[in-house]
């Protein structure tokens, strides 16, 4: 009789292995289980989208796809702008506003740079002060405080219209575009405007008989008068001289008489230079005037 060895039936023992338990543990920790479920996932995706990227034909696909749909939003109605407003300006400026902005309406308001499109019309020269916003219905409005025009300065060709602090505003060929703007010239004339001007405003009761100043050496003043008399202005205070030959005039007349310069550089005295006599020769009378 053949004898049974039931060593082949024992039970298998459940209890995991030391490496296995281990293992199971480290799959059971937080940043493994993270790794897992989150990170591999991730790994694959980023694969997937590099792989994706290699072909610029993909690329340029998803820039079209992107850059259409970014239109559709910023194209929509409320957003667009139909209409260009300018507040303050003349005609020549406003034109000149419209020119360099450069605008092609309609346009979206997400294509304008509001601060761009305000140094744009600050820089221009007759600009003092500018606004830039959007207003309701669809209209870019722009406000502007033009510079006062207030002299004329003569140069080789044409004039340079200038404010009152001497600052340019425009260029133009003729006078008759500014023909009540008093006229100066001379080397830096410019730099001397607010002088220029309390000339001026010194001599409004002889004004109209001022063809303009000339600034002499860059330190003063010449009035030329209709008449061609020259009156030459000292370089410290002038206004004071021009009191002088004022009193003198409603006294004397002296601006009606045949006397061709008035020369005022010293302060103490007045030498009044008269036309050529008969045998070529100028006459000079000093007339000492006290301060």
């Amino acid at each position: 009789m053949q004898q049974i060895s039931f060593s082949k039936f024992r039970k298998r023992d459940p209890a995991p292995s030391r490496l296995r338990y281990k293992f199971s543990r480290w799959m059971l920790s937080p940043v493994i289980k993270k790794a897992v479920f989150y990170g591999f996932p991730l790994i694959i995706i980023a694969i997937s989208i590099f792989i994706y990227f290699q072909d610029q034909k993909n690329i340029k696909h998803l820039e079209e796809v992107a850059s259409d749909l970014y239109r559709k939003v910023i194209e929509r109605p409320e957003f667009m702008l139909d209409a260009l407003s300018i507040e303050g300006a003349s005609d020549s400026l406003n034109a000149e506003i419209r020119e360099v902005l450069g605008l092609n309406f309609p346009i979206s308001s997400f294509d304008l740079d509001l601060a761009e499109l305000h140094e744009r019309v600050l820089s221009l020269p007759p600009v003092e002060i500018a606004e830039a916003h959007l207003k309701g219905g669809g209209i870019l409005h722009i406000k502007v405080d033009e510079k006062t025009p207030a002299l004329l300065l003569k140069k080789e060709f044409g004039f340079d219209v200038l404010s009152e602090n001497g600052e340019y505003i425009r260029s133009v060929s003729s006078r008759e575009y500014f023909p009540a703007l008093p006229i100066i010239t001379g080397e830096g004339a410019e730099n001397a405007a607010s002088q220029a001007i309390a000339i001026f405003k010194a001599f409004y009761q002889k004004l109209d008989q001022v063809r303009g100043l000339v600034f002499v050496g860059k330190r003063r003043w010449n009035i030329i008068m209709t008449s061609g008399q020259v009156v030459m202005l000292p370089e410290n205070d002038p206004q004071q001289a021009i009191q002088k030959i004022l009193i003198l005039d409603k006294v004397e007349q002296i601006l009606s008489r045949q006397i061709t310069v008035f020369d005022f550089r010293l302060p103490s005295r007045i030498t009044l230079r008269i036309p050529l006599d008969e045998y070529g020769q100028m006459n000079s009378e000093l007339i000492g005037v006290r301060n």
